[in-house]
């Protein structure tokens, strides 16, 4: 497989999240010469089977980057890195696919793993067994949308219709629809799907599901904008849907028009009361007159729903474009669920929410060292000892990485799991056993 060295900028004008950009030729003074192919095109989906028993595993969803024959930057095929722990240390299975050009999402599910991907915007079912990996098209919108992109950016899974059958929410780009599938993978077949709203520009991209009434039925979260653009912000909002019994009603947690945007919820029972709380985080605010310049720094919000109105408190600020990744989970071990942020190029934060007496969130920058575009993390106990670790992609430094507790040093340790490939932007990571 050809070596990569683009700079970030060309890579962004590729990647699955882009808008309006436009990929530029590299530049031969500050964009080191790359290794063609041999073949001088597009190089072989790379499937490599599992093997050995299954065991706890990382599931890394990517974009990556191949040069042509003149030069430019392509998206090479969709691809599925699954990390697990051998006798020698981490070891990474790959599984790549030509129909589409980025996986956004993957999630075991049954014996099998759901994926997501764009151009095309393929939902599919994938199956490892003796023979290999075998998957089956679950969802596939061939005509796309109407726009200039067609692309499955989030998904999750759980019942939000109360009939005690999960669904799956999913989120598209650029036709502002959200779909709900109803699909079985007992069963198998196509799913039955059901779009809402949609919107010419408009990119929806994170999706969140919990029960924020009490009332016993999931509600799920999503977060549409306007077209995405470089260096630049846009208006956008967060949208919540309600099971009426008969289909899903939408109503605003944040109506559209304000000055920028969330790519991140995180919805989260945080005090174990049964009732979800919501977290947005929006991007920084970026002057139109000088796209340097920062009006408003990436903030983080809780949200609270009384007497059917929202209102939020802003609970952290950080010095950053953006943060695309907040998760909830009692890291420290005290018996309280954080939060950590992972920011673009500022770092990691552990957020912990007030103690007795305490009216401010604490917002600790435990790692400087590590960021990416996307810079997914995700926590899970993957040893099985009973405290949570942070798994954290780093794709500028190359790294994938897990952070546990130290409850003696009251800080987190590091470990380097393995080293990323260039010109790689990791999307997403979940695990499962594999």
């Amino acid at each position: 497989m050809p070596k990569m060295m683009l700079s970030l900028p060309v890579i962004m004008a590729l990647v699955a999240c882009g808008g309006d950009e436009k990929p530029e030729k590299p530049d031969p003074k500050t964009d080191p010469k790359v290794e063609e192919p041999d073949n001088g095109g597009a190089p072989e989906p790379v499937v490599q089977n599992l093997e050995g028993p299954a065991r706890p595993a990382l599931l890394l969803t990517q974009a990556w980057f191949w040069t042509g024959p003149d030069g430019m930057p392509n998206p090479g095929p969709a691809r599925l890195d699954i990390w697990r722990e051998g006798e020698t240390g981490w070891e990474n299975t790959r599984l790549e696919d030509p129909d589409s050009n980025v996986f956004h999402k993957a999630i075991p599910y049954g014996d099998g793993i759901l994926t997501i991907g764009a151009e095309g915007p393929y939902l599919k079912y994938w199956k490892h067994g003796a023979e290999g990996w075998s998957s089956d098209v679950v969802w596939f919108k061939a005509e796309g949308w109407g726009g200039k992109f067609n692309r499955l950016r989030d998904l999750e899974i759980g019942d939000v219709d109360g009939d005690g059958v999960d669904e799956l929410v999913i989120a598209t780009h650029d036709g502002g629809v959200v779909a709900v599938a109803e699909w079985d993978p007992k069963v198998g077949g196509a799913a039955t799907v059901v779009e809402m709203d949609a919107r010419p520009d408009t990119f929806v991209h994170e999706v969140e599901i919990g029960d924020v009434d009490g009332d016993g039925v999931n509600e799920f979260f999503v977060t549409p904008s306007d077209r995405n653009k470089a260096n630049a912000s846009q208006t956008g909002g967060v949208a919540m849907y309600s099971w009426n019994g008969t289909a899903y009603e939408r109503s605003w947690v944040e109506p559209m028009g304000q000055g920028t945007h969330a790519k991140e919820v995180t919805v989260h029972d945080m005090d174990g009361d049964g009732i979800s709380e919501v977290f947005v985080v929006n991007e920084a605010e970026i002057d139109p007159n000088d796209k340097a310049k920062i009006l408003h720094p990436v903030e983080v919000r809780q949200y609270t729903l009384t007497d059917g109105a929202w209102s939020h408190t802003s609970i952290a600020t950080i010095d950053d474009r953006q943060t695309r990744f907040l998760v909830p989970g009692d890291f420290d071990g005290d018996g309280n669920t954080e939060l950590i942020a992972a920011a673009f190029k500022a770092g990691i934060f552990h957020i912990t929410p007030p103690g007795e007496g305490e009216d401010a969130w604490a917002v600790d920058r435990f790692e400087q060292a590590s960021s990416g575009f996307e810079h997914a993390i995700y926590g899970a106990d993957l040893d099985g000892n009973g405290q949570l670790e942070l798994y954290v992609a780093a794709d500028d430094q190359r790294e994938l990485k897990r952070y546990t507790w130290n409850a003696e040093k009251k800080a987190f340790d590091k470990q380097l799991l393995g080293r990323l490939d260039e010109q790689v932007l990791t999307w997403n990571i979940t695990t499962g056993t594999l």
